[in-house]
């Protein structure tokens, strides 16, 4: 008996000894799976930019490219390119300036004081905006995506107007508000924001404690064309105002209106100002200056602090050869 539960204990002690063996070799496989695992698999991109849209504009370049050789060439709709450059008194006074060393140099984060000038004397004869300040920037998209990481949090209801302009609506996506995003509809007879229909939605957000932060429109708009009045951005504007939302306005298109085609009175663009009221501008398209990167925005007084930490952590200042650039062509009323 002795000798049989010598040896069902020894049995016993292997058994245990063997399963520890089998078991520390067990786990050091499945670390060492687990590591070559983790090494081989790459970071993913941020949620946020992952339910970004894909830019329709690159997407339709690339299909451009496939059929570049084609007999007749392909006609592209997709991009609001002009045919004309800027004026030659402009590009003297850039060929000029480029030689000037402070073209190196970086400049003030809002802008240079030449350039904010004849922004703010045009804003004030053109557009009827007398008490906004002023920062310039890298292109119209930079000044939408300084205002909406000033004004948005990645909670905060926001309205669109169908058909939007992509870019906005990416830049909303990609800093968190994808899921956020109120897609407004239009009056079918005039393709003009539906100013009822934003009311209501306003009024109910409010109710439900998810008060809508901002509201954007394109006048005229990309990519129907349409121009909102004067007397419907005023309707809009205090609808906004009672609600306590931003209103950006996307003023890129302000000179392609055609009153004498269209023989309307009230087909002239027209630009409000409030508290609760930002205006956004770009040289790109009226006076041909695409490449350049030139844009501005007029706003109250209290945002000055917020845009320029934003301004400065992305450009740091605008370019300074297209701010060089810029009021030569401001004063030759290219248009």
């Amino acid at each position: 008996m002795a000798a049989k539960a010598t040896s069902t204990i020894a049995c016993e002690a292997f058994s245990r000894h063997l399963r520890q063996g089998i078991g520390r070799k067990t786990r050091g496989l499945n670390l060492k799976i687990r590591y070559l695992s983790t090494k081989a698999a790459f970071p993913k991109s941020s949620a946020r930019i992952e339910s970004t849209d894909v830019p329709c504009i690159v997407q339709m370049q690339h299909m451009l490219a496939r059929y570049k050789d084609r007999p007749g060439g392909v006609a592209s709709l997709a991009q609001g390119i002009v045919h004309w450059g800027p004026p030659e008194e402009a590009m003297e006074a850039a060929q000029k300036a480029i030689s000037d060393s402070t073209m190196n140099l970086y400049g003030p984060v809002d802008g240079s004081p030449e350039l904010k000038q004849a922004i703010q004397d045009k804003l004030e004869s053109e557009n009827n905006i007398r008490n906004s300040k002023v920062m310039v920037t890298m292109g119209a998209n930079q000044a939408y995506t300084n205002l909406v990481i000033a004004l948005v949090d990645s909670g905060d209801p926001t309205i669109l107007f169908k058909p939007y302009y992509f870019n906005h609506h990416m830049c909303l996506q990609m800093t968190g508000g994808a899921h956020n995003v109120i897609l407004g509809g239009v009056t079918p007879d005039s393709l003009m924001p539906d100013s009822k229909w934003l009311e209501k939605t306003l009024e109910s957000k409010l109710a439900a404690g998810s008060p809508v932060k901002m509201v954007t429109i394109v006048n005229p708009c990309n990519p129907t064309g349409v121009l909102i009045p004067g007397e419907k951005l005023r309707e809009i504007s205090d609808i906004c105002e009672r609600f306590g939302t931003w209103l950006v306005v996307d003023n890129t298109y302000e000179h392609f209106t055609y009153p004498e085609i269209t023989g309307k009175d009230n087909a002239m663009h027209e630009c409000v100002e409030g508290d609760n009221v930002v205006n956004i501008f770009s040289f790109s398209k009226a006076y041909g200056l695409m490449g350049w990167r030139i844009g501005y925005i007029a706003f109250p007084e209290n945002l000055v602090e917020p845009l320029v930490k934003v301004q400065d952590t992305i450009p740091i200042c605008p370019n300074i050869l297209a701010q060089k650039h810029s009021p030569t062509t401001w004063r030759s009323q290219w248009v």
